[in-house]
């Protein structure tokens, strides 16, 4: 028996390590059941600076204002997915994200990121029920893990009740015409009763408001997007911005999201006094998107990519959250080497909530995604009026291994 032991032990280490391109542990306790175990460590050190000071929202620089150094976990992330009986698929991610930033190890805590089941009745379609990514463009579906950029720019996709871009619910995904169409979405949660709206503070922002009740219908969260692909195609869950396969992928799509009454308004609360100057009601959550996107196959062990995108989010009149933005990723490898830019924007019909980040560095692939160190330079500021802020700047270093 203990021989039996050792053997089974030694064999699970050699499936580790037979082969270079064998980055996750599979294990198949039957014809009916395959069962993969991956991890991600994203692991950072950061200089900062400039910005607007300190302070508990944005705690990125030294107490006195002087260049900050911060080294942290950006995420730390365990994959569990399977097959089973062929037709049903089951993922579960699990992620401990910012562990030991700004020195806190004790607040940050695991949570599951991403869960669900699926159904495959036929090939190219999957449908799939839990807690999914949102469907709204290619960047909103990027993995975190294939990206040329240390920080994919989603920081202006304002959902109303997303976490990490997730919901609850349940969608389907599929090929039409060759795999020359994408289709993808579903019915979500969205924004329900009084979540995301400061309720304790009612009586001192305003004493004679009552809070707002969104959705108080209880409807769901419309997402979807379809795709065009001229060359090439992208099946998985999540997607890459550069594949590094020696395959070309070139695609546009459209993307929206829709919930009635599903958007807080900027004072966040009813006046029930018929007094001026404070919210009136709940404004209907909206979200729409275009992009284009191209990962192009070059010789010489070269490629380049590109991902545009366009967005109008409305959280009703007047809403920090309603406004225009974009964001983009552009990038060139020459075999283990690839620069890259990257950056967003987002123009608030307030002006209180705008955003402006632009940045760019080098990739170096030690074993493509799986293994690479990264650097890049941000200017940012988010979430503010840009011409009464300074940006934010800020130089990165990240490791990351993915197996």
């Amino acid at each position: 028996m203990k021989s039996t032991r050792f053997l089974s032990r030694i064999s699970l280490v050699a499936a580790l390590f037979a082969s270079s391109l064998a980055f996750a542990i599979e294990m198949k306790t039957s014809e009916d059941f395959k069962f993969n175990i991956r991890i991600l460590i994203q692991a950072r050190g950061q200089l900062s600076w400039d910005g607007d000071g300190p302070s508990a929202t944005a705690p990125s620089q030294a107490p006195a204002g002087t260049l900050d150094t911060d080294f942290y976990i950006r995420r730390g992330r365990v994959y569990f997915d399977g097959v089973a009986f062929k037709y049903f698929t089951f993922y579960l991610m699990l992620d401990t994200p910012n562990f030991g930033i700004h020195g806190n190890y004790g607040t940050v805590k695991t949570f599951t990121q991403d869960i669900h089941v699926g159904y495959e009745p036929f090939k190219d379609l999957d449908i799939e029920i839990g807690f999914l990514y949102m469907p709204l463009s290619h960047l909103a579906l990027n993995s975190a893990a294939g990206t040329l950029s240390i920080e994919k720019p989603t920081a202006i996709l304002l959902y109303n009740n997303a976490n990490g871009l997730r919901e609850t619910g349940v969608q389907a995904r599929g090929f039409l015409l060759d795999r020359k169409i994408l289709l993808r979405g579903g019915i979500y949660e969205g924004l329900h009763g009084l979540q995301g709206l400061d309720v304790p503070n009612a009586s001192a922002s305003c004493p004679t408001c009552s809070a707002a009740v969104v959705n108080p219908n209880g409807r769901p969260l419309f997402a979807g997007i379809v795709r065009y692909n001229f060359v090439g195609y992208e099946a998985g869950y999540a997607y890459n911005t550069m594949y590094l396969d020696g395959k070309t992928r070139i695609s546009v799509g459209v993307g929206g999201q829709y919930q009635l009454k599903g958007a807080n308004t900027p004072n966040k609360f009813l006046n029930t006094s018929g007094a001026t100057g404070n919210a009136t009601a709940v404004a209907d959550y909206v979200a729409l998107a275009g992009d284009f996107f191209a990962d192009v196959a070059l010789p010489g062990d070269q490629e380049f990519m590109i991902q545009a995108d366009v967005y109008h989010f409305d959280w009703g009149t007047g809403s920090d959250k309603t406004g225009y933005g974009t964001t983009a990723e552009i990038g060139y490898r020459f075999g283990q080497i690839a620069i890259e830019g990257n950056g967003y924007w987002f123009n608030s019909e307030s002006h209180r909530g705008n955003f402006l980040k632009v940045a760019g560095g080098l990739n170096y692939f030690l074993k493509g995604h799986n293994a690479k160190l990264q650097l890049e330079f941000w200017s940012q500021k988010n979430n503010v009026e840009l011409d009464l802020s300074q940006a934010l700047k800020q130089v990165t270093l990240q490791a990351q291994a993915y197996f």
